[in-house]
């Protein structure tokens, strides 16, 4: 059975057609990377809601019930390739209200699947599982061409044709009523590394922190207190060999002059300007699979944050299953670090810890590219 749907485009729908678009206004906006939505509808009631933002590698997918009510939505990426995986699948079978039961599944596009069940809404329990499943894939399709969207959406064959005239309320909106999902994007770095800028928590100043030998070119960021006890990999952005200067961003707030707190460490690998940043990945993390607002970030439990080699990091966790205490005993030896100084420099030059701005959390490190694509340097970003 084929299921027979009109299509209406417009910047989006809330209750009524967003700014309607024509047809060819969308497929321009379609071929420029200029989100748009394409509202379809069965018997003349809307049913199924496309969001299409190629600029941001990003289609959406709402279901809609007779009673207008979400049953299901789907977010699905576009890989470098081309086609789209489905990033996460989340179905309401009864709509959703707040103590409808629910379902998230969720891939990676390394292969990760997480099935998150929740019977009985916001007001109950939940359980989660976890395996190792290859994410359903869209091939890539023309402007128009939503069946096989709808077909993973679980309305089987679908026909589509567009509907120029419909009874469907009509509004003019400034704004449109949804936004793509962006990761987290980096703040103004370069203003964290101006001597005298002004910043939400107070004034920026700088202090050169030592350097950090990296003997594999392998830059891990952690939390030094993991050592021997969570491994954590090297970012899959390598660098030559070499010695590198770091820098720690600390600032002053007005009311408490004498306590700066780091904002960011810098580590320098050249003097070119940065031209574009981009989050710091490990081996197996895309930032297709972030949600909005997300970044991958290394984990803080002790209240310290790192800069060191790969090779070192090993070395020491082998040398030390229970924790690292090369790191703990020159903090503790040299107390004034965690006062002014702000940083310690320990294994002769093959880490530099420093306070982790408010605190545990989870940082995430930026990469800075100069015009040609080097590495410039890595910014750990202590998110003040």
């Amino acid at each position: 059975m084929t299921t027979h749907f009109t299509a209406a485009y417009a910047d989006g729908w809330a209750g009524a057609v967003v700014n309607p678009l024509t047809r060819a206004e969308a497929e321009r906006r379609d071929a420029d990377g200029i989100p748009y939505a394409v509202l379809l509808l069965a018997g003349g009631r809307p049913r199924v809601l496309v969001h299409v933002s190629w600029a941001d590698a990003y289609v959406g997918v709402v279901v809609h019930g007779d009673d207008g009510r979400r049953t299901a939505s789907l977010d699905l990426r576009r890989t470098p390739t081309g086609d789209l995986f489905l990033r996460e699948r989340r179905e309401w079978p009864d709509g959703d209200g707040p103590a409808a039961p629910r379902h998230a599944t969720t891939w990676t596009l390394a292969g990760r699947r997480e099935d998150l069940d929740q019977p009985a809404g916001d007001g109950g329990g939940s359980s989660r599982d976890w395996r190792d499943e290859q994410p359903p894939r869209v091939a890539p399709f023309p402007f128009g061409a939503w069946d096989e969207l709808l077909k993973l959406a679980g309305l089987g064959r679908a026909a589509v044709t567009d509907a120029p005239d419909h009874d469907l309320p009509v509004v003019t909106a400034a704004e449109p009523p949804w936004h793509p999902p962006r990761p987290a994007a980096p703040r103004d770095l370069a203003l964290l590394f101006t001597v005298g800028a002004t910043v939400t928590f107070g004034v920026v100043d700088l202090v050169p922190a030592g350097s950090v030998r990296l003997t594999s070119g392998r830059l891990v960021a952690a939390d030094p207190s993991s050592i021997g006890a969570t491994p954590e990999p090297p970012y899959a952005v390598t660098v030559a060999p070499g010695t590198y200067p770091v820098t720690v961003s600390r600032v002053r707030s007005a009311d408490r002059p004498d306590r700066p707190r780091v904002a960011a460490a810098r580590l320098e690998v050249s003097d070119r300007p940065v031209v574009r940043w981009e989050l710091a990945l490990q081996d197996g993390q895309s930032v297709l699979d972030l949600g909005n607002g997300e970044f991958y970030g290394f984990g803080v439990d002790s209240g310290l944050a790192s800069f060191a080699d790969a090779d070192l990091w090993r070395s020491l966790s082998e040398r030390d299953h229970d924790g690292c205490d090369a790191w703990e005993d020159d903090w503790l030896e040299h107390g004034r670090v965690a006062g002014e100084q702000q940083f310690v420099v320990v294994e002769a030059g093959g880490m530099v810890a420093w306070p982790s701005g408010w605190g545990d959390g989870s940082y995430p490190t930026w990469i800075g590219y100069d015009d040609a694509g080097s590495v410039v340097c890595f910014v750990a970003d202590m998110r003040l």
